[in-house]
């Protein structure tokens, strides 16, 4: 039965019961005319029925005869009656469901039909079944739900492998057009040699940064994370280091004094984490502009607040910069080095540490970004 439909399996299965049904109910009524029709004619012979002697043929013994042969005569025939009766009503009842469930069952056979087609071409498409109903509408709904997540992820895995490709083609085209320059200088002199060295230098970053986030989303459940990690340290650690980027750009970074208080997890990456996040901060900001990273607790879990005065992130941008490679204002980010990775491995960091983070941002008003742990 592996092969057969499932209209043949429920028409099968219903023919069998009521088969057995219509066998045990006319097995029923020739047991019980038997015994009906016996009792009668066992009555007669005994004389617990009385005959009329002077009836034509006379004796009761003829009497007895004659009602035995009619006895028999109407019981083959009643046997035969009800035989022929049980074959073809359950010839009929089979019919009946099989054309019942066939009709029942047509746009679950649609819907097999549709799946089939699905491919990566047209994971766009959606399936209309017009008479689906009950479990089979359930199971379309479903479909057609799945098939959008699974649009998302292709159109994702898409852009991810153009976007990395493109990460590290930009630096190497760099670092072969500088070459080719200073291959073109008959005799360079110690600026050349300086300016392709530096170059060299920022491309190689950019490169290292590229496939330093590569690994880490690859490779999320590297070491441990079950250790108490004290957050200020941490944050004033990431911050010193980027104090001179800040300076750099004009930006006032500070750490707010507050209570300090302990997670589990692996130091390494929560660090990884807060740093993308206050170097996002600072990167994206404007001349003269501030960023506040506050600690603070929050309904029993640590909040940690990373504020910055920059040129806010638009509601429809805010969909998306998680995903790896998206970087908003792509005009702008041409002149931000970084590879579009950095949020993409907050996340994963966060989640790992059953972390959340939430965003709150509009145009020219700034960004706030706020990373919730559990405490220690």
């Amino acid at each position: 039965m592996k092969k057969w439909t499932l209209q043949a399996r429920i028409t099968l299965i219903v023919g069998v019961i009521l088969a057995a049904a219509c066998i045990l109910l006319t097995a029923n009524s020739l047991f019980a005319a038997n015994t009906y029709y016996g009792d009668y004619a066992a009555m007669m012979e005994a004389g617990l029925i009385e005959v009329d002697s002077a009836a034509p043929g006379g004796g009761s013994e003829l009497v007895v005869s004659e009602a035995n042969e009619g006895y028999r005569e109407a019981t083959d025939k009643f046997s035969g009656q009800s035989v022929l009766g049980l074959v073809l009503i359950a010839i009929a009842a089979v019919a009946i469901t099989y054309w019942v469930t066939g009709r029942t069952m047509k746009p679950l056979r649609e819907l097999t039909g549709s799946v089939g087609k699905v491919d990566d071409r047209n994971l766009h498409e959606r399936l209309e079944l017009p008479g689906a109903q009950g479990e089979v509408l359930a199971l379309e709904e479903s479909f057609n739900r799945m098939l959008g997540r699974l649009e998302d992820a292709f159109l994702i895995q898409k852009n991810f492998a153009s976007n990395a490709a493109h990460e590290l083609k930009t630096p190497l085209a760099v670092i072969k057009s500088s070459l080719q320059v200073l291959e073109m200088n008959p005799r360079p002199g110690e600026g050349d040699y300086r300016e392709f060295m530096q170059d060299t230098k920022e491309s190689l970053e950019r490169i290292i940064k590229t496939v330093d986030g590569l690994l880490a989303l690859a490779t999320p459940d590297a070491g441990s994370a079950d250790e108490a990690v004290a957050l200020r340290p941490l944050l004033s650690q990431a911050a010193g280091e980027l104090s001179a980027q800040a300076k750099e750009s004009g930006v006032s970074l500070s750490v707010l004094e507050g209570e300090d208080m302990t997670v589990r997890g692996n130091p390494n990456l929560l660090y990884r984490a807060f740093y993308n996040l206050v170097e996002n901060a600072v990167k994206y900001n404007r001349p003269g502009g501030t960023v506040k990273v506050t600690l603070e607790r929050q309904g029993g879990k640590a909040a940690v607040r990373i504020e910055d005065t920059g040129p806010g992130i638009g509601a429809e941008e805010l969909r998306h910069i998680f995903e790896p490679f998206y970087r908003a204002d792509p005009s702008r980010s041409q002149r931000i080095p970084g590879s579009g990775l950095g949020l993409s491995v907050v996340k994963m960091i966060l989640e790992r540490h059953h972390g959340e983070i939430e965003v709150q941002s509009k145009p020219g008003e700034g960004t706030v970004f706020t990373v919730t742990l559990p405490q220690a």
